[in-house]
């Protein structure tokens, strides 16, 4: 029966160690929640992006093919005055509006987990707790039995 004990040894640091990856480790649920955070922060500015995408398009769309945008887009620029008629060149392309944003740049950060390493060195000190702990009340019981 003591030698069943002392198998558990081994079993509580494959628990531990298994419980702390899972939750703890490189891919944990920790880090697998932070991740998911960042990809719903990637999701939101793929669409503020692509409404800016559409937006762009149209106004494209608007300066090539209606001959009135194209005078009131130059006089917002400051280009030209009233009365004064604009000529479209082709193949020249449009100019680039400076006052709406394109968008940003969103970075991804890196979760935070617990390494590898640390996990192990864990899991070895709860199965070195449980040793001690067995060595101890076998060391009592021994001697409880002994002193009878």
């Amino acid at each position: 029966m003591r030698l069943l004990r002392y198998i558990s040894v081994p079993w509580t640091i494959f628990l531990i160690y298994s419980f702390f990856s899972a939750v703890l480790g490189q891919n944990g649920l920790y880090a697998r929640k932070h991740l998911s955070v960042d990809r719903l922060q990637l999701q939101e500015n793929l669409k503020a992006l692509e409404f800016s995408n559409n937006d762009f398009y149209n106004i494209k769309d608007s300066l090539l093919h209606d001959p009135d945008a194209l005078s009131v887009y130059a006089r917002q620029l400051g280009y030209g005055r009233e009365g004064e008629k604009f000529i479209r060149i082709m193949g020249l392309g449009i100019a680039i509006n400076a006052n709406r944003p394109t968008g940003y740049v969103l970075y991804g950060t890196a979760p935070s987990f617990v390494s590898d390493k640390t996990i192990k060195i864990i899991s070895a000190f709860f199965g070195l707790l449980v040793l001690v702990y067995f060595l101890i009340s076998d060391f009592f019981s021994y001697r409880d039995a002994r002193s009878d």
